[in-house]
């Protein structure tokens, strides 16, 4: 998860910043420097990442819920099979 949602919270107000500046609509950030993922927050109660490692096979499911402070991360056991 970490690459995928990397803060980029520095990045991405210096680009709004120079946009703003410039008078460049800026609508075009959305969903750049890992905040998308965050975003899913907005509109989810929980949220549930499955992911596998190439080298070993092994399928992860990490999970967490709106306002809490803490996930979990287990086996998926599911039938739900990533490719």
């Amino acid at each position: 998860l970490g690459p995928i949602a990397r803060s980029g919270t520095a990045k991405f107000s210096e680009m709004l910043k120079e946009q703003q500046a410039s008078g460049e609509d800026a609508s075009n950030l959305i969903g750049r420097f890992g905040v998308g993922f965050y975003s899913s927050f907005l509109v989810a109660d929980r949220v549930t990442v499955r992911t596998k490692s190439n080298d070993d096979g092994t399928q992860w499911k990490w999970e967490s819920e709106v306002g809490s402070t803490s996930f979990t991360i287990n086996a998926d056991d599911s039938d739900e099979k990533l490719g």
